[in-house]
């Protein structure tokens, strides 16, 4: 097992933002995802949650790779706690699964709404500003790409099958149910400290975001806690309101 993963740590020269690597494989990714959840956007309810399953098992099969790379390639940089499964782009692995076997519509409605709104922007922010998603490491690089790929695909494809951004008010959903997942995050930086940093709104840690980072570093944790959610929340209201813009105009038509 150990030889496998040695295997698999290919090393690559790390790609750069807006490189040819990061930019045709953004066009390759974005194009599948967005056939991907055209083709699958009419299937029924209990096809609804073996798309969500099969989406949210393997990326929790790739997050046991991941975290396996790591600590045996990478064990003095690393370890368990530097690659702690819960930051905000994690968190749809967990959901994803757990709608697949939730039957609990209204409970659904609200995770639909936060994966569409909040996560999906997660995933395209990946792209936009690549530093965390490129790796020295080929197989790292593409997972990395491909998970935020699929974040992609779970809002377009929730928006497209009539399961998010339904009604004017169905934001708040995604808002109430990003909020709470900020309070388990902090709860994990509360107790492992400065062994972790979920969410990037640790006391204990700097947050490695652009300008955030400068937030933190100037005028404290909270600063930047605040002002990252709030970022979050209104760049996040901007996507879904275009998408509820567009949802009602076709409607009308």
């Amino acid at each position: 097992m150990v030889e496998f993963f040695y295997w698999t740590a290919w090393p690559m020269q790390k790609p750069v933002a807006y490189g040819p690597f990061h930019i045709i494989a953004t066009l390759v990714l974005f194009s599948l995802l967005i056939f991907a959840a055209i083709k699958l956007k009419n299937k029924n309810e209990k096809q609804n949650r073996i798309v969500l399953g099969t989406v949210g098992g393997f990326l929790l099969l790739t997050e046991v790779y991941k975290i396996a790379f790591h600590l045996i390639v990478n064990p003095y940089d690393w370890g368990f706690f530097g690659c702690f499964p819960f930051q905000l782009c994690s968190v749809p692995m967990y959901l994803s699964m757990f709608c697949a076997f939730c039957k609990n519509d209204k409970i659904n409605a609200w995770l639909y709404e936060f994966m569409f709104a909040i996560n999906m922007f997660g995933g395209l922010m990946a792209f936009i500003e690549p530093s965390g998603v490129n790796h020295p490491y080929l197989t790292l690089t593409l997972h990395a790409y491909v998970w935020h790929a699929s974040l992609v695909f779970i809002g377009v494809y929730l928006y497209a099958s009539g399961r998010a951004c339904l009604t004017k008010f169905g934001y708040f959903k995604a808002v109430a149910v990003y909020l709470i997942s900020c309070g388990v995050a902090q709860s994990f930086n509360l107790i492992f400290k400065n062994k972790v940093n979920c969410f990037y709104i640790s006391p204990y840690v700097r947050s490695p975001l652009a300008v955030f980072k400068d937030f933190y570093a100037n005028y404290g944790w909270l600063t930047n806690m605040v002002l990252l959610m709030l970022a979050l929340i209104i760049a996040s209201a901007i996507i879904y309101y275009i998408g509820y813009y567009f949802r009602t105009r076709k409607i009308k038509n």
